[in-house]
């Protein structure tokens, strides 16, 4: 534990943004597979549209989203 104010702070920050980090790549990993198994547009639809969230809040850098969305579009 730190002796810091600051660095306890810091770590309590830490350990919110994992648990959010965590369930965004959780749902998008269930997303995807929903995607792949059924094919629908629906779905292929829904995991872009987590994917995109998770650049806009920092979770998965641009090039992976991507990477990600190229995939779930060759589904189709």
């Amino acid at each position: 534990m730190a002796n810091i104010k600051a660095n306890t702070k810091s770590r309590i920050q830490d350990d919110k943004r994992e648990l959010r980090n965590k369930s965004t790549k959780s749902k998008i990993k269930t997303a995807m597979k929903k995607a792949k198994e059924t094919k629908t547009d629906e779905a292929i639809n829904n995991a872009v549209k987590l994917i995109d969230s998770a650049v806009t809040s920092g979770v998965f850098h641009v090039n992976k989203a991507s990477r990600l969305k190229s995939k779930m579009h060759s589904l189709k």
